[in-house]
């Protein structure tokens, strides 16, 4: 975790999620879920990418969860899933989010999915593309079921590939979009209809960017 240290600045977090996470810890301190809020100590980190697509009951949320450390992704050590309830009115709209984003088993949203959710991503760090916003919907529905956002550090991606290629070019603008930044940096977009590859491209990205800032060093 030493470059992860070196470039705390990019964690996201504004004060106010910082303070909601910290009532989050409070309040779950005595739940089964309290080693979640404990500092990671160990070399992996998560992958996480996620896609909402409102509806006028609840939101249809697929996302895949992959294990990474700095030199590997493990994409057999991966969750992937889509969250919505097929007896919905809009359950047609679901089935084509759902085979749109190639995201696993449908399934309901409820405690027992979501802690099966949390339990994988442990309290490692996660890592992602513009990730605060991508998992708004998420923390919404955990908030909801289980009392808790997602406590872990977050690395935001995006943030990262702007930062470095500004040291690099500061006169030209950053690309703006994730199939930029993964053509910028020479890393392959396979499988990007999928959350399984969103998230896979996500990790191949943070470690193509890493071993730019440690070559540079």
């Amino acid at each position: 975790m030493r470059l992860l240290d070196r470039h705390v600045a990019l964690f996201s977090g504004s004060l106010r999620t910082l303070m909601r996470r910290e009532s989050d810890r409070r309040r779950c301190a005595d739940s089964p879920y309290a080693w979640l809020f404990q500092p990671y100590m160990g070399e992996e980190l998560v992958a996480l990418a996620c896609t909402a697509m409102p509806t006028p009951t609840s939101p249809v949320i697929s996302l895949a969860a992959v294990a990474m450390s700095q030199q590997q992704v493990r994409t057999s050590r991966a969750f992937v899933i889509t969250l919505g309830c097929a007896r919905q009115p809009e359950s047609a709209t679901l089935r084509r989010h759902h085979l749109l984003c190639q995201a696993g088993e449908v399934m309901p949203p409820n405690r027992d999915n979501l802690s099966a959710l949390v339990e994988f991503i442990g309290n490692r760090p996660i890592i992602g593309w513009k990730l605060e916003p991508r998992i708004s919907a998420l923390n919404a529905l955990l908030s909801k079921q289980l009392g808790f956002s997602l406590p872990n550090a977050q690395i935001d991606v995006a943030k990262l590939h702007q930062r470095r290629l500004r040291r690099l070019h500061p006169e030209i603008d950053a690309p703006s979009s994730f199939a930029q930044a993964l053509t910028c940096w020479k890393v392959p977009a396979l499988g990007m209809q999928s959350v399984l590859g969103e998230a896979t491209a996500s990790a191949l990205l943070y470690m193509r960017l890493q071993r730019t800032m440690a070559e540079a060093a």
